[in-house]
């Protein structure tokens, strides 16, 4: 949906804000979908409110900006350690790493985990696929976190067209599969 609000409004250029849309998508209208050639159907929404579609006009701009970040988005370099006591120090040292582990399965007392840092017992199995896990997950987390954001930006977006909608119909008018999606 961001990128059909964006796309529309590459098209739109910058004359203010656009009061209506062409849109062929199935549209769902108060919670229901036009029966008839599976749900696909062109409307015109008109009398949209500037200060509504200037919200969904930003709303667009930061999903299309998140976007770009997440498809840039490259795993942290500082984490590249080989063995299992490498990469839990590592973890170890950061409040971040502590929770990856802990959500990653590690379980282990205090006393067993200044054991582990000592060098004086290593983790069973289990531990070291765990922290493995959570390594991984965290050498990978700037790319999930732009990716989080940049889908969070977008569900944004739509929702600020929703709600311009809604303000405009008194029910919520939603799209989906978009054909085509044009301002006027």
């Amino acid at each position: 949906m961001a990128d059909a609000i964006e796309a529309a409004y590459a098209n739109w250029g910058t004359g203010g804000e656009p009061s209506r849309i062409n849109v062929r998508a199935k549209v769902e209208w108060a919670g229901v979908y036009q029966p008839g050639n599976s749900g696909v159907r062109r409307v015109r929404i008109e009398g949209l409110k500037t200060e509504k579609m200037r919200a969904v006009r930003e709303a667009a701009g930061k999903a299309r900006k998140l976007s770009g970040k997440a498809r840039t988005a490259k795993p942290s370099g500082s984490y590249r350690a080989k063995g299992w006591e490498a990469q839990f120090r590592q973890l170890f040292k950061t409040g971040k790493g502590y929770e990856a582990m802990s959500k990653a399965g590690v379980s282990a007392t205090k006393q067993t985990l200044d054991r582990w840092l000592k060098g004086e017992q290593a983790p069973n199995k289990a531990n070291r696929e765990a922290i493995g896990r959570a390594y991984e997950g965290m050498r990978g987390r700037p790319v999930t976190e732009a990716r989080d954001a940049a889908q969070a930006a977008a569900k944004q977006a739509a929702e600020a067209l929703t709600e311009a909608m809604r303000d405009r119909y008194g029910s919520n008018v939603r799209f989906r599969d978009i054909e085509s999606f044009d301002f006027e």
